[in-house]
């Protein structure tokens, strides 16, 4: 007899039962039970399913209306990194199961969310900056952007070379103005890249405030859309276009940015420009422009990846082009004291990059090694930062945050160096806490004082230093900063300890929201998007103890190195512990520590580093 449902439909799948059987599903009236679910008296999903549910035709195992809503897979992509997969993993245990998934999910194929081991720490991407509403093929966006910049380029470039490129100095200032009045001598797609770049500044000089700044959000989709164009060009160009388009503000395309620096790298050394041409005869305006693009190219791989969590792609033994020289960076500005200063700046956070280059393999290395070789590598680390600051200028200070000299580029420096130190002392934590049961917890005070100098740098900005340079990427060391401080607090058996940190916490969360409303900071809104929702939650949980209205800051370091009283065993500072009916919750539940034991119990192993003596990871 012909049923309702065809033999082996598709179209018509199977119920669940006969599904998971693999039995034949016969259905002899549309909406009622199969045969065998009748035969054995249960429910049918086939009966109780909604209409659209039971016609509706799979992919493979997963119906379509499993999949994302934007009708595109880049919604459920993500980026996994272990830069602070660890603190995330220990803050999502401490927290009862969230519905709608909201937050970062540690998850680990086939385990549990509470069982997961690994620090896996993923993060849903950001979607896609939308093309412009009116595009269409007929139009030529490059020459529409052009258009909009003509009357003021001169005055554009000019603050751009004054106020933005001795921070990130990668092009040079006498060849790109002498091309800039004849378009056909200068590449299209870099200098689209470059207008972008330097609309990001627009704010910094007071000549372009008669002047409405264009659409930045068309400037950046055309230079987007120039990079794609330019797919297969290589030349030194389109690696020094790739790098501005990296480095703009703001960073919305994630997914775009992750493939440029991985583009840039291989484009970087398939014409050479990691080796050393100081003996090559070429012009010397073609080996400044290679020189300076080489070091850009290294400032995006490590800087980028260190925040975003991924490896990066430059190793060390693979260059020979030496650091920046104060002649290559001043050239044609040789008289200007800003100038200089500024390439001061610039070599510093060189030689700081070449740390992070030491130190990034040992987080992302997965596979089992020398547990002696990493164990030395991080204590080198630790003694180059110590020598990096100690090599750096008498004005130049690190930690003094009232009263920096305007130049250009310091503000970021501050921030990379804070991230360096904060990365060096949760491995230090981390490494203490594997070889020993009971460590001290002065080495738990380091992190907390690192992450708390953050917060002092946060709290000491002004409006304008919003507009100043900035990596957009650093925002992710704010919301580094926020989780290790949440750990510090879930993790420390001291009341003003805890206090402390979750009101540093607070305190950041406060700034950057504070500075998102009012002055519309890109990475305020980065990084609010990524703590300030986890941080509610942890408050929350917390047990209702007296809060500090603002933390207990630690008093400014007299000098810039680490303050080793902390930091190597000094537990004078701390209070003695509380007793455990201190930590009950309000209405009577068991203490902290009973109600959640993933939290306080030991490190377990990690993927980020194996073996006893490794560190577990950052």
């Amino acid at each position: 007899m012909k049923t309702a449902r065809p033999y082996r439909s598709h179209k018509y799948p199977a119920c669940t039962r006969c599904h998971k059987r693999r039995s034949r599903c016969t259905i002899e009236v549309p909406g009622q039970a199969c045969l065998l679910c009748r035969m054995h008296g249960v429910p049918c999903s086939s009966a109780t399913a909604k209409k659209d549910e039971r016609v509706s035709p799979k992919i493979g195992f997963v119906h379509r209306s499993l999949l994302a809503d934007d009708k595109h897979l880049e919604g459920v992509s993500h980026i996994v990194g272990p830069v602070v997969a660890r603190d995330t993993q220990i803050l999502d245990r401490y927290l009862p199961q969230a519905n709608g998934g909201a937050g970062h999910v540690p998850i680990q194929p086939n385990i549990g969310r509470r069982e997961s081991t690994k620090p896996i720490y993923h993060i849903p991407v950001p979607p896609r900056r939308p093309s412009p509403t009116d595009c269409n093929c007929s139009r030529n966006l490059p020459d529409e952007l052009v258009d909009q910049v003509e009357p003021f380029v001169e005055k554009l470039l000019a603050n751009y070379y004054e106020n933005v490129h001795p921070c990130y100095p990668i092009t040079d200032e006498e060849c790109v103005m002498s091309k800039l009045k004849d378009r056909d001598t200068i590449s299209s797609t870099f200098s689209i890249n470059l207008i972008a770049y330097a609309l990001s500044y627009w704010d910094l000089s007071p000549s372009l405030g008669a002047y409405a700044r264009p659409d930045q959000d068309f400037a950046w989709q055309t230079s987007v859309a120039a990079n794609i164009a330019d797919m297969q060009k290589g030349d030194l160009a389109t690696i020094t276009s790739l790098c501005l388009d990296v480095a703009g503000r703001p960073s919305r395309c994630l997914l775009h940015n992750v493939s440029n620096v991985a583009r840039a790298v291989a484009l970087s050394h398939a014409i050479g420009l990691n080796h050393d041409c100081g003996e090559w005869k070429l012009a010397d305006t073609e080996k400044r422009l290679r020189w300076k693009a080489w070091w850009g190219v290294v400032i995006q791989d490590r800087w980028f990846n260190f925040a975003q969590g991924t490896p990066p792609y430059i190793s060390k033994g693979h260059y020979d082009v030496p650091l920046p020289t104060m002649d290559l960076l001043t050239y044609g500005r040789s008289a200007s004291s800003r100038h200089a200063r500024g390439a001061e700046v610039f070599i510093h956070l060189c030689r700081l990059t070449e740390i992070v280059g030491d130190v990034l393999p040992l987080i992302y290395h997965i596979r089992s090694g020398n547990d002696s070789i990493a164990a030395e590598q991080t204590s080198r680390s630790e003694i180059e930062l110590n020598r990096w600051v100690e090599g750096r200028p008498q004005w130049l200070s690190l930690t003094e945050f009232h009263t920096r000299p305007p130049v250009p580029g310091l503000l970021n420096l501050q921030l990379s160096y804070l991230s360096v130190r904060m990365l060096l002392r949760r491995i230090a934590w981390h490494e203490i806490s594997q070889r020993e049961s009971d460590p001290s917890s002065s080495w738990l005070l380091g992190c907390q004082t690192a992450a708390e100098d953050i917060v002092r740098f946060v709290s000491t900005l002004k409006k304008q230093d919003l507009m100043e340079f900035w990596m957009p990427y650093n925002a992710h060391h704010f919301t580094s900063a926020v989780t290790l401080l949440l750990r510090c607090a879930l993790q420390t058996s001291y009341s003003n300890v805890r206090v402390q940190c979750m009101a540093s916490a607070r305190t950041l969360v406060d700034c950057l929201k504070r500075f998102h409303e009012e002055d519309k900071w890109d990475l305020a809104e980065t990084a609010l998007s990524q703590s300030e929702s986890i941080l509610k939650r942890i408050e929350d949980a917390l047990p209702r103890t007296p809060m500090a209205s603002t933390p207990i800051m630690p008093s400014p370091v007299q000098n810039d190195h680490m303050d080793t009283r902390i930091y190597m065993g000094n537990d004078d500072m701390l209070e003695e512990p509380l007793p455990e009916e201190s930590y009950l919750l309000p209405q009577g539940q068991g203490s902290i520590e009973d109600l959640f034991p993933e939290i306080f119990s030991d490190f377990t192993d990690t993927a980020l580093f194996t073996g006893s003596a490794l560190f577990k990871e950052t």
